[in-house]
């Protein structure tokens, strides 16, 4: 059974559309990773998936299960999220926050030593542990995207939807935390639900051997769902940026793919720079 499953949606702020006829699943083990242009209405969909917005049309079920059926907190047991931008706006430790996490499990002010010692074991798993006694209003922001990251793990949700956990990110730090997620997927069941603006991100984790699905809104729909290298193998990007695109393969053990893009008025803007 699909853990995710998002039929027929509609959202729309006032008399704005942003999206209608969505139609997907997310299985245990499986990433679906949402792609499209600024305002495509990614982040819109990420949440009415957490009940954070109400859609005018469709229905999401997780587990089985219609949202209108979950209390938050209920909620909370199945999906866990990682946000694109966090305000940090205390000097917490960063191992409160991470403990956090705990939140549906326990009361707020009744923070027991075992939740401290399960978050100390969640980031010592993803390399943070270093980090358990800093401030974490002094992280530096892959760090922060990594605590965000255990935070949401020491849930023991059975699914993570992140609103583009790379954004903003360096390349050594994207990838570290693109194979993680592929890591969890693999060896936890995690369900996946992300939102990019990278389509080397998807190919990044097709690369690793996941069951993956990438979902290519524009238009207020979702125009295609499946394998990123036959999406981005169609010629698709063409329509919907107005760029070209071809996938190169670099050679190894596995392959690698990388989507090289080229606007079409490239070469007009170089002879008339050249003028």
């Amino acid at each position: 059974m699909s853990l995710l499953e998002v039929n027929d949606l509609a959202f729309s702020f006032g008399d704005k559309l942003v999206f209608e006829h969505v139609s997907f699943t997310v299985d245990p083990g499986q990433v679906f990773c949402l792609v499209g242009p600024n305002g495509c209405g990614k982040t819109t969909l990420e949440h009415c998936v957490l009940m954070h917005l109400k859609p005018q049309r469709g229905d999401i079920r997780v587990n089985g299960k219609s949202l209108s059926e979950y209390s938050e907190r209920e909620l909370a047991g199945e999906v866990a999220y990682v946000p694109q931008t966090h305000v940090r706006s205390f000097p917490y430790r960063t191992i409160d926050v991470v403990a956090m996490g705990r939140a549906r499990k326990q009361r707020f002010l009744d923070a027991r030593a075992d939740h401290e010692q399960y978050a100390l074991e969640i980031m010592d798993q993803l390399g943070i542990d270093h980090l358990a006694e800093k401030e974490y209003t002094t992280l530096s922001g892959g760090e922060l995207q990594m605590v965000l990251l255990a935070r949401a793990l020491v849930q023991e949700s059975k699914m993570l939807v992140l609103d583009e956990p790379v954004a903003h990110l360096d390349v050594r730090r994207t990838q570290d935390i693109l194979l993680l997620l592929a890591k969890l997927a693999k060896s936890r069941g995690l369900a996946i639900l992300l939102s990019t603006h990278d389509f080397n991100h998807p190919l990044m984790l097709e690369d690793e051997g996941i069951d993956i699905q990438m979902g290519l809104m524009e238009g207020g729909r979702m125009s295609e769902i499946g394998v990123p290298t036959q999406i981005l193998s169609s010629g698709c990007l063409n329509d919907i940026y107005g760029i070209e695109s071809q996938i190169v393969e670099i050679p190894g053990e596995p392959v690698h793919h990388f989507l090289a893009t080229w606007s079409n008025g490239r070469k007009d803007c170089v002879d008339n720079a050249k003028r």
